[in-house]
């Protein structure tokens, strides 16, 4: 069986509140993008776990998202069985694409349907969430409303078709020292203004032509995690920079980082930008894509 995992990307994220049990609870808009890892799974006699990858930066052994996702279901239906994975992988790592967490929502929907292990798509979102809070966003795919750590999801219209130029540098910035460094007491007590996620929400359900709802979009993206990850990694700001001063609708650092897309109206000034990146040695990733 030969699957598809797809990258998101969000367009909004507000971070409310840190939980006691180390999570955020967050408010955020997420959408799937024309990037995928690409799994090739199949049964084994033998009684073993095997994932091969053709990236060797990538963990895979018991670490990996995949693994723990198989592992998981052998769990919830008391069965052992025996599974190879081949993974390409094409989501760049460490970007804020969700890229381990596609992986495993596409494995856990997979081996559920190879097996015929009959969980129900409600049970595989929760064994998604115990495992990630964007693994069940990956389950269901599409544009949300996503709430809690991520995974009270409400869907919303399907997008417009957008065109993403997305660039991520090759300097990378974990998920938790971005939470670590994100102060919300103090930004609100000065006065900090970001866009409402609401916002975001009311344009993508309004009734607004495509042109008209592409640009109010990307006017309207915002991501509070930009903060500390401009300060922690400065370079960002200087990739968005270069987006706007060629005429992006809007850009906007996705999750956690480090990847950074732009909106555009038009191929011309997407390949004008891309062109001027590709230049800059310090970016390891750059690609044009579309919302699914």
């Amino acid at each position: 069986m030969k699957v598809k995992a797809f990258a998101k990307i969000n367009l909004c994220l507000d971070v409310l509140s840190r939980r006691a049990d180390g999570y955020h609870d967050v408010e955020m808009v997420m959408t799937n993008v024309d990037i995928a890892d690409v799994l090739e799974i199949r049964e084994l006699e033998e009684k073993k776990i095997s994932l091969i990858c053709n990236n060797e930066d990538l963990a895979t052994d018991e670490t990996n998202l995949i693994y723990k996702a198989i592992v998981l279901l052998q769990k919830e239906t008391k069965k052992d069985f025996g599974v190879e994975v081949r993974l390409e992988k094409n989501i760049p790592m460490e970007a804020g694409m969700a890229g381990g967490s596609a992986d495993a929502a596409a494995t856990l929907k997979a081996v559920n349907e190879l097996f015929n292990l009959d969980i129900t798509t409600e049970r595989l979102l929760e064994l998604g969430a115990s495992l990630g809070a964007d693994i069940p966003f990956c389950i269901t795919g599409g544009t949300v409303l996503a709430k809690g750590i991520g995974e009270k999801l409400t869907p919303l219209k399907k997008l417009p078709k957008l065109k993403i130029l997305i660039a991520k540098p090759a300097a990378g910035l974990s998920t938790k020292l971005v939470y670590e460094n994100l102060d919300i007491e103090t930004l609100n007590k000065t006065g900090f203004k970001h866009r409402d996620v609401r916002e975001m929400v009311s344009i993508i359900e309004s009734d607004d032509t495509d042109d008209i709802k592409t640009v109010k979009i990307a006017k309207a993206l915002d991501n509070i995690l930009e903060v500390p990850s401009l300060k922690l990694l400065p370079f960002i700001g200087r990739i968005k920079q270069i987006m706007y001063d060629n005429n992006c609708l809007g850009s906007l650092m996705s999750g956690s980082g480090t990847a950074i897309f732009g909106i555009f109206d038009n191929d011309s000034d997407m390949l004008r930008t891309k062109a001027v990146l590709e230049k800059d040695d310090r970016i390891n990733y750059i690609e044009t894509t579309t919302t699914v």
